[in-house]
């Protein structure tokens, strides 16, 4: 993983009692270094390599929106990925806006707060005077996300739209398979149709339990095989 510390200044509006005192945030970013292009199945990768200031990523569960939004963090220098929204205050947004690239997750945890949409509005308005790049993913459409404010609104309607891809089981093996060959071992078809067929397919699924046989496999120093996967995986 890759791990990135970013101190933001910001001004804390909200309180009267804190208007104008300058205050820090600071944001503890984990990458994980799987999460690139070049092990994502699928063709919402070259649709995000459009130049567009917005744009606006989404799909169902399990489909790759945070991979994605990491593998565009990882390729440019000073890209800030923000997840878990609702654990934060939407004043982290402030001044995001100097940011090359600023890539946000699951915008769904948030819409429908008038703070957090307004916010995201003035961002996205900084964004594009400044040049700079957005991209926003929600497991919904734009036109069936539930936000509250017209012009919040409005400027996502606008957007470039990606959808992510929705994988067939021979992509999926395929994505097992090249994880596992980043992380130096083989993961055979064999033994990947054998789980496949006996666990559920989601691919948050796959991958743990793909990352629980490379743990084990290590510990015991035996090659990944059918037997071992059942023992394993209790499948």
């Amino acid at each position: 993983m890759i791990a990135i510390r970013i101190v933001i200044i910001t001004k804390f509006e909200t309180n009267p009692d804190l208007k104008n005192v300058t205050g820090q945030l600071a944001l503890d970013i984990t990458l994980r270094d799987d999460a690139t292009f070049a092990n994502y199945v699928g063709e919402a990768k070259t649709r995000l390599a459009h130049p567009g200031q917005l744009v606006y990523l989404w799909g169902p569960h399990q489909t790759g929106l945070s991979h994605l939004l990491q593998a565009c963090c990882q390729g440019v220098t000073g890209g800030i990925y923000l997840t878990n929204l609702d654990k934060l205050s939407a004043e982290i947004l402030q001044q995001l806006d100097a940011m090359p690239l600023v890539c946000i997750d699951d915008v769904d945890l948030i819409v429908g707060q008038q703070d957090w949409e307004e916010a995201l509005f003035h961002l996205i308005n900084g964004i594009k005077d400044g040049g700079k790049r957005i991209i926003i993913a929600a497991h919904q459409s734009a036109r069936q996300l539930p936000v509250k404010l017209p012009d919040l609104h409005s400027r996502l309607l606008g957007a470039i739209a990606v959808e992510t891809d929705a994988l067939n089981d021979k992509q999926k093996l395929a994505v097992l398979q090249q994880r596992a060959k980043d992380r130096g071992f083989v993961l055979n078809n064999d033994v990947g149709q054998y789980i496949m067929s006996r666990a559920a397919r989601d691919m948050s699924n796959l991958v743990k339990m793909l990352e629980r046989l490379e743990l084990e496999s290590l510990r015991y120093q035996k090659k990944i095989t059918i037997p071992f996967a059942k023992q394993i995986l209790s499948l």
